[in-house]
């Protein structure tokens, strides 16, 4: 693991565009667009965090609104972020391994399958 999560994580920068820092912890969400999984606790803290030396990959569809929010995270922090508005498994995937952090602001799931997986 202590090998590979490097490599996975420069993997998962690569991929989604951001700059490829190791140094740089970079969280993940994965899930549902909508306010039983937290998605609207999400897109409000980030602006409280993203002035840290941090990285955020948020991937998950849903409601129409948090989806156009999620785009916009690569526009109003280009270097921090990416918001990713689509079903995508490989992604999900690269997300879990590649992550240092997973953050689950769910109102409802104390653990559930996003939990498990990382």
């Amino acid at each position: 693991v202590m090998d590979a999560k490097p490599l996975l994580k420069e993997a998962l920068q690569a991929e989604v565009g951001l700059p490829v820092d190791n140094k740089v912890p970079v969280i993940g969400f994965i899930g549902r667009l909508e306010e039983q999984k937290g998605s609207d606790i999400l897109a409000a803290a980030i602006s409280e965090f993203i002035d840290e030396e941090v990285q955020i990959i948020v991937l998950g569809t849903g409601k129409k609104q948090m989806e156009k929010q999620l785009e916009q995270l690569e526009i109003l922090y280009p270097d921090k972020a990416r918001g990713v508005a689509k079903f995508n498994v490989p992604l999900a995937h690269m997300i879990t391994a590649g992550a240092d952090f997973m953050i689950v602001p769910s109102r409802f799931e104390p653990c559930g399958l996003i939990q498990l997986h990382a």
